[in-house]
């Protein structure tokens, strides 16, 4: 993937440039936190980051607040704002550009984090209690019989399906990271937060 990112990321900031509907915004929000969320694989907010500057200097100051911030608080899929959740707190832990050269962003990133904490997105996978038979709607007896609707829905993908409660994630995550980085994170949190917003994250851990 790394030999196309870049081209990627090209013709998707050309289309941001005119006038993208909604949907596509949407799109492109869900995209970056895909790429941000996925650190552990080599990805992560610095390498998505890194591509852009290959592709022009300073675009990702100019992309980040209006496409991916705002355009967070309106994701209404429980799995795409749990891989958000998953996003922004890799990004304030573990995000090298956030910690020194976007602070305001870092700050605005923490905030939309708390955000979103405020309804915590839960996942659930199956259809609940309810035992059903998978109908594939290929099927030439498909509909002959009774056949409940939501058995035609595709399959909600959980990519961090090991995250039960993302409340306690997000705090033994700061937690760690915090240790990790020698005390770091709390002290961004003392000094680009106000008092209401630090104790917000500090009831998390």
């Amino acid at each position: 993937m790394e030999k196309y990112f870049v081209t990627i990321l090209q013709l998707l900031f050309q289309k941001l440039q005119g006038k993208p509907a909604d949907s596509f915004k949407l799109r492109f929000a869900r995209f970056y936190h895909v790429v941000s969320s996925r650190l552990e694989q080599g990805y992560g907010a610095d390498y998505f980051i890194k591509q852009t500057e290959l592709l022009q200097s300073g675009i990702f100051q100019q992309v980040y607040p209006p496409f991916v911030l705002q355009e967070t608080e309106k994701l209404a899929r429980p799995v795409d704002r749990k891989v958000a959740v998953v996003s922004f707190t890799k990004t304030i832990c573990d995000s090298q550009n956030f910690a020194e050269r976007f602070q305001k962003g870092w700050a605005h990133s923490c905030r939309m984090l708390l955000s979103l904490l405020l309804n915590p997105p839960a996942v659930v996978a199956g259809a609940g209690d309810e035992i059903i038979a998978e109908a594939d709607v290929d099927d030439i007896g498909f509909g002959l019989t009774s056949t409940a609707l939501n058995t035609c829905k595709a399959v909600v993908r959980d990519d961090f399906a090991e995250i039960t409660d993302v409340k306690i994630w997000v705090g033994q995550y700061i937690s760690m990271a915090n240790q990790r980085h020698n005390g770091a994170i709390v002290r961004f949190i003392s000094e680009r937060l106000n008092e209401e917003e630090r104790q917000a994250v500090a009831a998390y851990f």
